[in-house]
Protein backbone atom coordinates (compact mmCIF):
# COMPACT_ATOMS: atom_id res chain seq x y z
CA UNK A 1 0.00 0.00 0.00
CA UNK A 2 2.20 2.81 -1.13
CA UNK A 3 -0.06 6.02 -0.16
CA UNK A 4 -0.04 4.29 3.69
CA UNK A 5 3.19 3.27 3.60
CA UNK A 6 4.70 6.56 2.80
CA UNK A 7 2.04 8.55 5.23
CA UNK A 8 3.13 6.07 8.41
CA UNK A 9 4.68 7.29 11.41
CA UNK A 10 5.36 4.39 13.45
CA UNK A 11 5.43 6.23 16.66
CA UNK A 12 7.23 2.99 18.08
CA UNK A 13 7.60 4.10 21.94
CA UNK A 14 8.92 1.41 23.96
CA UNK A 15 7.60 2.06 27.56
CA UNK A 16 9.02 -1.15 29.52
CA UNK A 17 9.91 0.40 32.98
CA UNK A 18 13.26 -0.90 33.62
CA UNK A 19 13.17 1.46 37.09
CA UNK A 20 12.11 -1.57 39.45
CA UNK A 21 12.19 0.04 42.95
CA UNK A 22 9.32 2.00 41.40
CA UNK A 23 6.82 -0.74 40.80
CA UNK A 24 4.75 -2.34 43.17
CA UNK A 25 6.56 -4.04 46.37
CA UNK A 26 4.77 -7.26 46.22
CA UNK A 27 6.00 -9.56 45.22
CA UNK A 28 9.28 -8.44 46.00
CA UNK A 29 13.08 -9.23 45.25
CA UNK A 30 16.68 -9.71 47.30
CA UNK A 31 18.74 -6.79 48.21
CA UNK A 32 21.58 -8.15 46.24
CA UNK A 33 19.17 -7.93 42.96
CA UNK A 34 17.65 -5.14 43.75
CA UNK A 35 21.36 -3.66 44.37
CA UNK A 36 22.27 -5.00 40.73
CA UNK A 37 18.92 -3.50 38.86
CA UNK A 38 19.70 -0.40 40.60
CA UNK A 39 23.34 -0.28 39.28
CA UNK A 40 21.71 -1.29 35.99
CA UNK A 41 19.60 1.24 35.68
CA UNK A 42 22.28 3.93 36.54
CA UNK A 43 24.34 2.44 33.27
CA UNK A 44 21.04 2.72 31.56
CA UNK A 45 20.42 6.69 32.69
CA UNK A 46 23.82 6.69 31.45
CA UNK A 47 23.17 5.67 28.12
CA UNK A 48 25.80 3.12 28.96
CA UNK A 49 23.55 0.35 27.05
CA UNK A 50 26.44 -2.12 26.69
CA UNK A 51 27.83 -2.57 29.78
CA UNK A 52 24.11 -2.26 30.96
CA UNK A 53 23.72 -5.11 28.49
CA UNK A 54 26.37 -7.30 29.63
CA UNK A 55 25.51 -6.82 33.70
CA UNK A 56 22.18 -7.97 33.13
CA UNK A 57 23.11 -10.83 31.16
CA UNK A 58 25.61 -11.70 33.77
CA UNK A 59 22.59 -11.54 36.19
CA UNK A 60 20.23 -14.50 34.47
CA UNK A 61 22.51 -17.64 35.17
CA UNK A 62 22.15 -17.57 38.98
CA UNK A 63 18.12 -16.57 39.09
CA UNK A 64 15.51 -18.85 39.85
CA UNK A 65 13.66 -20.04 36.65
CA UNK A 66 10.33 -18.77 36.19
CA UNK A 67 10.94 -16.45 39.26
CA UNK A 68 9.69 -12.68 39.71
CA UNK A 69 13.56 -11.78 40.00
CA UNK A 70 13.73 -13.71 36.27
CA UNK A 71 11.06 -11.95 35.03
CA UNK A 72 12.03 -8.20 35.76
CA UNK A 73 15.78 -8.61 34.64
CA UNK A 74 14.56 -10.30 31.47
CA UNK A 75 12.25 -7.46 30.72
CA UNK A 76 15.25 -4.73 31.64
CA UNK A 77 17.18 -6.44 29.45
CA UNK A 78 14.31 -6.33 26.51
CA UNK A 79 14.66 -2.57 27.25
CA UNK A 80 18.10 -2.05 26.30
CA UNK A 81 18.45 -4.04 23.47
CA UNK A 82 15.00 -1.81 22.27
CA UNK A 83 16.81 0.76 23.30
CA UNK A 84 19.91 -0.18 21.26
CA UNK A 85 17.42 -0.39 18.64
CA UNK A 86 17.76 -4.06 18.39
CA UNK A 87 14.07 -5.03 18.44
CA UNK A 88 14.49 -8.86 17.32
CA UNK A 89 16.17 -9.53 20.73
CA UNK A 90 14.20 -7.50 22.27
CA UNK A 91 11.25 -8.94 21.79
CA UNK A 92 13.04 -12.53 22.13
CA UNK A 93 13.75 -11.82 25.85
CA UNK A 94 10.20 -9.94 26.03
CA UNK A 95 8.49 -13.20 24.93
CA UNK A 96 10.97 -14.70 27.76
CA UNK A 97 10.19 -12.58 30.68
CA UNK A 98 6.01 -13.05 29.35
CA UNK A 99 6.29 -16.86 29.76
CA UNK A 100 7.28 -17.25 33.14
CA UNK A 101 3.93 -15.65 34.01
CA UNK A 102 5.50 -13.96 37.26
CA UNK A 103 4.64 -10.37 36.90
CA UNK A 104 2.00 -9.20 38.72
CA UNK A 105 -1.48 -8.74 36.53
CA UNK A 106 -0.90 -4.78 35.79
CA UNK A 107 2.79 -5.40 34.81
CA UNK A 108 2.15 -8.53 32.83
CA UNK A 109 -0.30 -6.29 30.76
CA UNK A 110 1.92 -3.73 30.36
CA UNK A 111 4.84 -6.20 29.11
CA UNK A 112 1.76 -7.67 26.64
CA UNK A 113 1.54 -4.15 25.64
CA UNK A 114 5.10 -3.61 24.87
CA UNK A 115 5.23 -7.10 22.91
CA UNK A 116 3.06 -5.46 20.10
CA UNK A 117 5.05 -1.99 20.03
CA UNK A 118 7.89 -4.68 19.07
CA UNK A 119 6.76 -6.83 16.67
CA UNK A 120 4.87 -3.45 14.81
CA UNK A 121 9.31 -2.00 14.79
CA UNK A 122 10.00 -5.30 13.58
CA UNK A 123 6.97 -5.65 10.74
CA UNK A 124 5.22 -8.17 12.06
CA UNK A 125 2.45 -7.04 11.64
CA UNK A 126 -0.02 -9.42 12.23
CA UNK A 127 1.53 -10.57 15.24
CA UNK A 128 1.12 -6.69 16.47
CA UNK A 129 -2.69 -7.42 15.69
CA UNK A 130 -2.65 -10.79 17.85
CA UNK A 131 -0.80 -9.81 20.71
CA UNK A 132 -3.12 -6.47 21.39
CA UNK A 133 -5.66 -8.16 21.25
CA UNK A 134 -4.90 -9.98 23.94
CA UNK A 135 -4.30 -6.80 26.12
CA UNK A 136 -7.16 -6.31 28.82
CA UNK A 137 -5.66 -2.74 29.47
CA UNK A 138 -7.07 0.23 28.43
CA UNK A 139 -6.69 1.12 24.59
CA UNK A 140 -5.50 4.62 24.38
CA UNK A 141 -4.92 6.68 21.37
CA UNK A 142 -1.33 5.60 20.92
CA UNK A 143 -2.38 2.00 21.15
CA UNK A 144 -5.50 2.57 18.46
CA UNK A 145 -3.00 3.84 15.92
CA UNK A 146 -0.59 1.23 16.54
CA UNK A 147 -3.63 -1.16 15.59
CA UNK A 148 -4.68 1.20 12.67
CA UNK A 149 -0.78 1.21 11.56
CA UNK A 150 -0.52 -2.56 11.69
CA UNK A 151 -3.60 -3.23 9.97
CA UNK A 152 -3.03 -0.52 7.15
CA UNK A 153 0.34 -2.07 6.41
CA UNK A 154 -1.64 -5.45 5.77
CA UNK A 155 -3.81 -3.76 3.73
CA UNK A 156 -6.91 -4.40 5.75
CA UNK A 157 -7.99 -0.45 4.97
CA UNK A 158 -11.33 -1.13 6.56
CA UNK A 159 -10.08 -2.69 10.03
CA UNK A 160 -7.38 0.21 9.99
CA UNK A 161 -10.39 2.94 9.49
CA UNK A 162 -12.47 2.63 13.00
CA UNK A 163 -9.14 2.61 14.96
CA UNK A 164 -7.62 6.12 13.29
CA UNK A 165 -10.78 7.63 13.72
CA UNK A 166 -11.05 6.84 17.65
CA UNK A 167 -7.86 7.78 17.89
CA UNK A 168 -8.19 11.11 16.53
CA UNK A 169 -11.25 11.70 19.02
CA UNK A 170 -9.47 10.37 21.95
CA UNK A 171 -6.73 13.23 21.38
CA UNK A 172 -7.46 16.78 21.80
CA UNK A 173 -4.21 17.58 19.32
CA UNK A 174 -4.20 14.35 17.13
CA UNK A 175 -0.44 13.65 15.75
CA UNK A 176 -0.21 15.18 12.41
CA UNK A 177 1.22 11.39 11.53
CA UNK A 178 -2.63 9.95 12.34
CA UNK A 179 -4.09 12.52 10.40
CA UNK A 180 -2.13 11.57 7.32
CA UNK A 181 -2.81 8.06 8.07
CA UNK A 182 -6.72 9.05 7.98
CA UNK A 183 -6.21 10.49 4.71
CA UNK A 184 -4.35 7.45 3.45
CA UNK A 185 -6.62 5.48 4.12
CA UNK A 186 -9.97 7.60 3.00
CA UNK A 187 -7.71 7.93 -0.28
CA UNK A 188 -7.41 3.79 -0.33
CA UNK A 189 -11.10 3.60 0.08
CA UNK A 190 -12.37 6.55 -2.44
CA UNK A 191 -13.97 8.21 0.64
CA UNK A 192 -13.18 11.81 -0.88
CA UNK A 193 -15.68 13.60 1.27
CA UNK A 194 -14.16 12.84 4.45
CA UNK A 195 -10.67 13.22 3.19
CA UNK A 196 -11.53 17.01 2.31
CA UNK A 197 -12.96 17.24 5.99
CA UNK A 198 -9.09 16.10 7.34
CA UNK A 199 -7.61 18.14 4.68
CA UNK A 200 -9.24 21.02 6.20
CA UNK A 201 -8.14 20.27 9.64
CA UNK A 202 -4.28 19.70 8.44
CA UNK A 203 -3.97 23.05 7.06
CA UNK A 204 -5.73 24.64 9.81
CA UNK A 205 -2.97 23.08 12.11
CA UNK A 206 0.10 23.22 9.23
CA UNK A 207 -1.12 26.08 7.03
CA UNK A 208 2.41 26.69 5.81
CA UNK A 209 2.73 22.95 4.28
CA UNK A 210 1.81 22.92 0.67
CA UNK A 211 1.17 19.60 0.17
CA UNK A 212 -2.36 19.68 1.97
CA UNK A 213 -3.45 22.42 -0.14
CA UNK A 214 -2.65 20.56 -3.37
CA UNK A 215 -4.18 17.73 -1.81
CA UNK A 216 -7.24 19.26 -0.50
CA UNK A 217 -7.55 21.10 -4.47
CA UNK A 218 -6.98 17.33 -6.20
CA UNK A 219 -9.99 15.60 -3.69
CA UNK A 220 -12.32 18.79 -4.52
CA UNK A 221 -11.60 17.63 -8.50
CA UNK A 222 -12.25 14.13 -7.71
CA UNK A 223 -15.39 15.42 -5.86
CA UNK A 224 -16.33 17.47 -9.25
CA UNK A 225 -16.34 20.65 -6.92
CA UNK A 226 -14.44 22.81 -8.79
CA UNK A 227 -14.66 26.11 -7.86
CA UNK A 228 -14.15 25.10 -4.31
CA UNK A 229 -10.56 23.27 -6.13
CA UNK A 230 -9.79 26.85 -7.65
CA UNK A 231 -10.49 28.48 -4.32
CA UNK A 232 -7.81 26.31 -2.81
CA UNK A 233 -5.20 26.34 -5.86
CA UNK A 234 -5.66 30.45 -5.97
CA UNK A 235 -5.11 30.86 -2.13
CA UNK A 236 -2.42 28.79 -1.72
CA UNK A 237 -0.83 30.74 -5.18
CA UNK A 238 -1.34 33.83 -3.53
CA UNK A 239 -0.07 32.76 0.00
CA UNK A 240 3.34 32.79 -1.58
CA UNK A 241 3.74 28.98 -2.06
CA UNK A 242 6.78 27.86 -4.82
CA UNK A 243 4.47 27.10 -7.64
CA UNK A 244 6.42 24.18 -10.53
CA UNK A 245 5.51 24.66 -14.32
CA UNK A 246 2.77 22.10 -13.71
CA UNK A 247 1.04 23.02 -10.86
CA UNK A 248 1.38 26.77 -12.38
CA UNK A 249 -0.43 25.17 -15.55
CA UNK A 250 -3.32 23.05 -13.60
CA UNK A 251 -4.39 27.03 -11.51
CA UNK A 252 -4.39 27.96 -14.94
CA UNK A 253 -6.86 24.99 -16.36
CA UNK A 254 -8.65 25.57 -13.01
CA UNK A 255 -9.36 29.41 -14.26
CA UNK A 256 -10.32 28.60 -17.55
CA UNK A 257 -12.48 24.66 -16.66
CA UNK A 258 -14.77 27.50 -14.29
CA UNK A 259 -14.61 30.84 -16.90
CA UNK A 260 -12.23 32.71 -15.42
CA UNK A 261 -9.94 33.71 -18.66
CA UNK A 262 -8.51 36.71 -17.60
CA UNK A 263 -7.30 35.44 -14.09
CA UNK A 264 -5.61 32.18 -16.71
CA UNK A 265 -4.26 34.94 -18.70
CA UNK A 266 -2.88 37.50 -15.81
CA UNK A 267 -1.44 33.86 -14.38
CA UNK A 268 0.09 32.92 -18.11
CA UNK A 269 1.35 35.95 -18.46
CA UNK A 270 3.22 36.11 -15.57
CA UNK A 271 4.71 32.97 -15.64
CA UNK A 272 5.91 32.83 -19.38
CA UNK A 273 7.29 36.83 -18.40
CA UNK A 274 9.68 34.81 -15.07
CA UNK A 275 10.40 32.58 -17.66
CA UNK A 276 8.45 29.98 -14.54
CA UNK A 277 7.02 27.71 -17.57
CA UNK A 278 8.96 27.15 -20.68
CA UNK A 279 8.47 29.48 -23.20
CA UNK A 280 6.96 27.69 -26.33
CA UNK A 281 4.69 27.48 -28.84
CA UNK A 282 2.12 25.14 -27.08
CA UNK A 283 2.37 27.94 -23.82
CA UNK A 284 1.85 30.95 -25.92
CA UNK A 285 -1.06 29.39 -27.94
CA UNK A 286 -2.67 28.53 -24.59
CA UNK A 287 -2.24 32.16 -23.45
CA UNK A 288 -3.79 33.44 -26.78
CA UNK A 289 -6.95 31.31 -26.32
CA UNK A 290 -7.38 32.39 -22.63
CA UNK A 291 -7.01 36.20 -24.04
CA UNK A 292 -9.56 35.38 -26.81
CA UNK A 293 -12.07 33.86 -23.91
CA UNK A 294 -11.12 37.52 -22.22
CA UNK A 295 -12.09 39.53 -25.42
CA UNK A 296 -8.87 41.04 -25.41
CA UNK A 297 -8.04 40.52 -29.04
CA UNK A 298 -4.74 42.72 -29.24
CA UNK A 299 -3.37 40.45 -26.59
CA UNK A 300 -4.84 37.34 -27.82
CA UNK A 301 -3.26 37.89 -31.35
CA UNK A 302 0.39 39.65 -29.69
CA UNK A 303 0.55 35.79 -28.21
CA UNK A 304 -0.55 34.07 -31.15
CA UNK A 305 1.74 35.46 -33.45
CA UNK A 306 4.63 34.49 -30.99
CA UNK A 307 2.91 31.12 -30.37
CA UNK A 308 2.99 30.67 -34.41
CA UNK A 309 7.01 31.58 -34.67
CA UNK A 310 7.98 29.07 -32.53
CA UNK A 311 5.54 26.53 -34.27
CA UNK A 312 7.58 24.13 -37.48
CA UNK A 313 3.97 24.04 -38.26
CA UNK A 314 1.79 26.46 -40.67
CA UNK A 315 -1.70 26.00 -38.69
CA UNK A 316 -0.94 28.67 -36.10
CA UNK A 317 -0.06 31.30 -38.48
CA UNK A 318 -3.37 29.76 -40.47
CA UNK A 319 -5.29 30.62 -36.86
CA UNK A 320 -4.09 33.85 -36.31
CA UNK A 321 -4.76 34.81 -40.46
CA UNK A 322 -8.69 33.65 -39.15
CA UNK A 323 -8.73 36.31 -36.81
CA UNK A 324 -7.07 39.14 -38.87
CA UNK A 325 -10.00 38.44 -41.73
CA UNK A 326 -12.65 38.44 -38.87
CA UNK A 327 -11.14 41.54 -37.80
CA UNK A 328 -11.31 42.61 -41.42
CA UNK A 329 -7.13 43.23 -41.11
CA UNK A 330 -7.05 42.52 -44.70
CA UNK A 331 -3.30 43.34 -45.07
CA UNK A 332 -2.24 41.35 -41.62
CA UNK A 333 -4.26 38.13 -42.99
CA UNK A 334 -2.17 37.87 -45.96
CA UNK A 335 0.77 38.58 -44.13
CA UNK A 336 -0.03 35.36 -41.59
CA UNK A 337 -1.69 33.05 -44.25
CA UNK A 338 1.71 33.35 -46.69
CA UNK A 339 3.46 32.55 -43.59
CA UNK A 340 1.08 29.54 -43.18
CA UNK A 341 1.45 28.24 -46.33
CA UNK A 342 5.40 28.81 -46.53
CA UNK A 343 5.52 26.87 -43.10
CA UNK A 344 3.63 23.77 -44.35
CA UNK A 345 2.18 20.97 -42.49
CA UNK A 346 -1.96 22.48 -42.56
CA UNK A 347 -4.46 20.36 -42.53
CA UNK A 348 -6.68 22.42 -44.67
CA UNK A 349 -5.11 24.04 -47.55
CA UNK A 350 -7.54 24.78 -49.33
CA UNK A 351 -9.31 26.82 -46.70
CA UNK A 352 -6.07 28.91 -46.51
CA UNK A 353 -5.92 29.61 -50.29
CA UNK A 354 -9.77 30.66 -49.94
CA UNK A 355 -9.01 33.23 -46.90
CA UNK A 356 -6.25 34.54 -49.02
CA UNK A 357 -7.86 34.93 -52.14
CA UNK A 358 -10.75 36.99 -49.99
CA UNK A 359 -7.88 39.29 -48.18
CA UNK A 360 -6.48 40.32 -51.81
CA UNK A 361 -10.17 40.62 -53.22
CA UNK A 362 -10.99 43.08 -50.38
CA UNK A 363 -7.86 45.50 -50.86
CA UNK A 364 -8.53 45.02 -54.52
CA UNK A 365 -5.70 43.31 -55.75
CA UNK A 366 -7.70 40.60 -58.08
CA UNK A 367 -5.19 39.03 -59.98
CA UNK A 368 -3.32 37.97 -56.69
CA UNK A 369 -7.28 36.98 -55.46
CA UNK A 370 -7.76 34.46 -58.50
CA UNK A 371 -3.99 33.29 -58.44
CA UNK A 372 -5.76 32.40 -54.76
CA UNK A 373 -8.65 30.90 -55.42
CA UNK A 374 -7.24 28.56 -58.18
CA UNK A 375 -4.74 26.72 -56.11
CA UNK A 376 -8.11 26.24 -53.81
CA UNK A 377 -9.72 24.52 -56.72
CA UNK A 378 -7.13 21.26 -56.05
CA UNK A 379 -8.83 20.89 -53.02
CA UNK A 380 -12.48 18.75 -52.57
CA UNK A 381 -13.40 20.93 -49.67
CA UNK A 382 -12.55 24.66 -51.04
CA UNK A 383 -13.71 23.71 -54.77
CA UNK A 384 -16.95 24.64 -54.99
CA UNK A 385 -16.46 28.09 -53.12
CA UNK A 386 -13.30 28.57 -55.27
CA UNK A 387 -15.10 28.28 -58.50
CA UNK A 388 -17.93 30.44 -57.26
CA UNK A 389 -15.24 32.94 -56.22
CA UNK A 390 -13.59 33.06 -59.61
CA UNK A 391 -17.17 33.36 -61.42
CA UNK A 392 -18.03 36.59 -59.05
CA UNK A 393 -14.95 37.84 -59.58
CA UNK A 394 -14.83 37.63 -64.13
CA UNK A 395 -18.40 39.74 -63.55
CA UNK A 396 -16.90 42.28 -61.80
Amino acid sequence: MNKVTLLLSLLIYLSINTNVYAEEKSPTISPWLYKQLSKTEELIASQAYPQAREKLKKLLPDLKKNSYSQALTLRSLASVYALENQYKEATQHLLHCLSTHALPENQQQNALLNLGQLYMATELYQKTIDTLAQYQGKKDAQILALLANAHAQLKHYKKALPYIEQAIQQSKKPQEAWLQLNLALYYELNRYAPAAGILHQLISRYPDKKTYWQQLSTVYQQLKQFPKALSIQHLAYKKGFEFSEAELLQLFNLYIFNHQPYQAAELLTQALKAKRVKVNSKHWEMLAHAWTGAREYKKAISALEKSSLLNEKGELYLQLGRIHVEQERWGKAITSINKALKKGGLKNKGEAYILLGLSHYEVKKLTAAKQAFKHALAFSKTKKSATQWLKYIEKT
